[in-house]
């Protein structure tokens, strides 16, 4: 009987704690948090969205989610979209990332073109540069894949600029044809006059922040940038040293090899521009090759 008894209060005690847990759950977060998360993450707090988004919305319609849902058509949704280049499936149902990586490995052309775009679409920013970091890992952790993070300024909120962000897959810095196509990434930019600011963060981080975040802001760049250190993207333009620092040397040297003939066939085509760059510089890196066959 007392067993039974036992039984009785245990069942009781582990229902209570299973509905205790349950009732501690967050509540799933809606279409309209969805939307002002969006714009609070970009720097817009929800009572600032009517003057920064308009679309007629008012204050009390920004109040709450409950309050806004009834106010959100197809419209609102489309443009918030278009605003922060996020997708519509993200926003709508809260599925995957909002923000679709971009790839450009080997195609530095392609790259110039993409950010002849966001230059171009700056109405009224002109005098607002872009900024741009690109992220990696220490040495021993090259394996992990760098990205590129480029803001772009849509617009002014009582003097602060609004950005808008693009990742760039820029593949592991410790592979030679991800090196020397970031290189030509870095060399198209600076053609723009945009400098790269390269920096080497914790891998953990940096996995984190760029694959397992689903929107990203100005508090997911501030976070990458805490902690980080400053890595010289703009010498692997102009010193075989720098381009080579870290690079997975491969069996036989192939890897270095390998780099730094693609990098002359790239600066062959006019891919490996930069400002500073001594007339001799291709001499310098085609001297390093012919050193590195011969080991």
């Amino acid at each position: 009987m007392l067993d039974q008894v036992e039984a009785f209060f245990s069942l009781v005690d582990r229902l209570r704690r299973f509905l205790s847990k349950r009732a501690q759950q967050p509540a799933p977060e809606t279409l309209a948090g969805r939307f002002i998360r969006l714009f609070e993450a970009h720097g817009v707090h929800r009572n600032q969205i009517p003057r920064f988004f308009g679309h007629g919305l008012q204050f009390k319609d920004v109040q709450d989610e409950v309050a806004l849902l009834p106010c959100l058509t197809d419209e609102h949704l489309a443009d918030a979209c278009q605003l922060f280049g996020v997708e519509r499936q993200w926003l709508e149902r809260g599925e995957g990332n909002a923000h679709v990586r971009h790839h450009f490995y080997l195609r530095p052309q392609a790259f110039g073109i993409f950010l002849d775009e966001l230059l171009a679409a700056r109405k009224g920013l002109q005098d607002v540069e872009l900024k741009a970091e690109l992220f990696g890992v220490p040495e021993r952790q090259s394996q992990v894949d760098s990205t590129l993070l480029i803001a772009q300024p849509i617009g002014l909120l009582n003097d602060d600029v609004i950005y808008r962000y693009h990742q760039v897959d820029g593949g592991p810095l410790g592979y030679w044809k991800s090196r020397v196509s970031n290189s030509a990434l870095v060399a198209q930019a600076l053609a723009r006059n945009l400098w790269i600011s390269g920096r080497l963060c914790n891998a953990r981080k940096l996995s984190s922040q760029t694959y397992e975040a689903d929107l990203w802001g100005t508090r997911e760049r501030d976070a990458l940038m805490m902690g980080s250190r400053h890595m010289d993207v703009e010498d692997w333009l102009l010193e075989p040293q720098a381009l080579l620092e870290g690079v997975d040397p491969e069996a036989n040297r192939f890897g270095i090899i390998s780099a730094l003939e693609l990098w002359l066939k790239l600066e062959a085509q006019g891919l490996m521009e930069h400002p500073f760059a001594k007339p001799d510089r291709r001499e310098v890196f085609q001297a390093s090759l012919e050193a590195e066959k011969t080991v």
